[in-house]
C-alpha cells in the first residue's frame, strides 16, 4: 500500500476558505439544544359518533392540517386473538369502501398519519386472556398487520383499560403479559415494516398513575413503544363524594396532589424514567356535570342528564349553554368550571384557556405532544373546531419560538 508522504498538513491544521466555512455551518443546521421534535397532536375519531346526527364529524370536515395523527377508535379483542371494530356501521362508512374518500386516504393526503386504536374502557375484558399465552398473542399481532394491510393503517395504539384491573378480569399476571404483548406487537410490525412502506407506530394509552398504574411495568413496556398516551383526564367525577375537576394541570385546594396533569407527567417522567419526549398528554373535549352541586369540593347529586346529553357533556355542548352559567377560574389547578345557582349545577370542563395552558405546559416540559378524547366534541355547529384551533396554534407558534 503506497503511503503518504508523513510531512503532509494535517486537515485540522489546515484552514478552509471563508465561502466554504459558512457553507458548512449552513449545513450543519442549528445547535442541537436548539432542534425540537414536532409537537404531536393526536385527536382520538370515535366509530361510533356517526350516529349523532347533522353535526358529526365526517372525514370530509376533520381539520387535518391541526393534527399529526389520528386515532381511529375503536377495534375490540376477541377471545381468539383476532380484532375486530366496535361499530360495524362506522367502519363501513369512515374506512370501508372507497379509501379515497375515507378517514386514512384523506388523512395521508394531508400528510397525517392513522393509527388503529384497540380497546377502551367497555371492550378491554378479553385483553388478560389474549396477552396469557404466546399463541394468542401472536394471533393479536397477526390480526393486527392483517387491519393495517386491509384499511391503511400506519399503527397500532393499544388502549387495555386497565393491565391488573379486576373489574375487567385482569390479575397481577397481567403486568408481565402486557409487556410480551406489546414486545409481540413490535416485532411483527418491524417484520411487516418493508411491506407497509414506512416505519409502523406503536402507542399505548395509559391511565395517569394511580392505583392503575401499579398493574403495569412502565419501564419495560416504554421500549416498545413511539409513544406513551397519558390519559389525564376523569380524575373526578360523579363516582367521588365531591366535586372536583375532570382535568386539572395542578391540584386545586385541599385536593390530592397526585389527581393532576403534572403528577402524571412526573410520575412517568421522574418515578419511571420515561424521557420526556416519547410523553403525550391528554387534553379533554369533554366536561363533567354535577346536580344539586353549587361549586368546588360540594357533594352533589350525580351527573345532570337534565340540560346535558346523558353519554356525557361534549365542549361544544357546554359552550352552546355556558350563558346560563357564571364562569369560575381555578387558579391553582389553571382550569375553569361552570355554577348554575338556580339550577344547582356546576359542571368541571376546558376550554381554550386552559388547554392553551396544557399545550404551554407541554413545551415547556419537552413532552411529546397531546392526546384528545375525543375530536367530535368540539365542533361548533358552524364547523369551527375553537379548542383544536387554540392547541394548534400555541404549538406551531411553540415549535417555532419556543425554547
Amino acid at each position: 500500500m503506497h503511503h503518504q508522504p508523513h510531512h503532509r498538513t494535517s486537515w485540522k491544521t489546515r484552514t478552509l476558505p471563508i465561502s466554504v466555512l459558512i457553507l458548512f455551518l449552513c449545513l450543519a443546521g442549528p445547535p442541537v439544544s436548539a432542534q425540537r421534535q414536532r409537537t404531536e397532536v393526536i385527536g382520538y375519531f370515535p366509530s361510533w359518533k356517526w350516529a349523532q346526527g347533522d353535526h358529526a364529524m365526517t372525514p370530509q370536515t376533520i381539520p387535518y392540517g391541526k393534527l399529526t395523527f389520528i386515532n381511529y377508535a375503536f377495534f375490540v379483542p376477541l377471545p381468539d386473538g383476532r380484532i375486530e371494530g366496535k361499530d360495524t356501521l362506522g367502519d363501513a362508512r369512515y374506512i370501508r369502501g372507497d379509501r379515497n374518500t375515507g378517514i386514512v386516504g384523506t388523512a395521508h393526503r394531508h400528510g397525517v398519519g392513522v393509527v388503529l386504536s384497540i380497546g377502551g374502557w367497555e371492550d378491554s375484558g378479553n385483553f388478560p386472556a389474549v396477552a396469557s399465552t404466546a399463541e394468542l398473542r401472536t394471533a393479536f399481532a397477526h390480526s393486527c398487520l392483517d387491519a393495517m394491510r386491509t384499511y391503511g393503517f400506519d399503527g397500532i395504539d393499544i388502549d387495555w383499560e386497565y393491565p391488573g384491573y379486576p373489574g375487567h378480569g385482569g390479575s397481577p399476571a397481567d403486568r408481565r403479559n402486557f409487556t410480551l404483548l406489546l414486545q409481540t406487537l413490535r416485532d411483527s410490525l418491524h417484520l411487516a415494516a418493508p411491506a407497509i412502506g414506512r416505519p409502523p407506530v406503536l402507542t399505548a394509552a395509559l391511565p395517569a398513575g394511580g392505583a392503575q398504574a401499579s398493574g403495569i411495568d412502565v419501564r419495560s413496556i416504554a421500549g416498545y413503544l413511539d409513544y406513551l398516551n397519558i390519559m389525564t383526564y376523569d380524575f373526578y367525577g360523579a363516582w367521588d363524594p365531591g366535586m372536583n375537576h375532570n382535568s386539572p394541570l395542578f391540584p386545586s385546594a385541599g385536593a390530592d396532589k397526585a389527581r393532576c396533569v403534572d403528577a402524571a407527567f412526573r410520575y412517568y417522567r421522574d418515578s419511571c424514567g420515561i424521557p420526556p419526549g416519547k410523553i403525550n398528554l391528554g387534553v379533554p373535549f369533554y366536561g363533567r356535570t354535577y346536580t344539586m352541586c353549587r361549586g368546588l369540593n360540594q357533594p352533589h347529586g350525580g351527573p345532570d342528564t337534565v340540560h346535558f346529553d346523558p353519554r356525557g357533556a361534549v365542549y361544544s355542548e357546554i359552550a352552546r349553554k355556558k350563558n346560563s352559567f357564571i364562569r369560575c377560574w381555578d387558579t391553582l389547578a389553571h382550569v375553569p368550571y361552570l355554577i348554575d345557582s338556580a339550577w344547582e349545577v356546576t359542571v368541571s370542563y376546558d376550554d381554550e384557556e386552559s388547554v392553551r395552558e396544557k399545550a404551554l405546559y407541554v413545551l415547556d416540559h419537552r413532552a411529546g405532544g397531546l392526546i384528545i378524547w375525543e375530536l367530535t366534541g368540539d365542533m361548533m355547529d358552524d364547523g369551527s373546531t375553537p379548542l383544536l384551533t387554540v392547541i394548534d396554534a400555541t404549538v406551531n407558534f411553540g415549535n417555532s419560538h419556543h425554547h
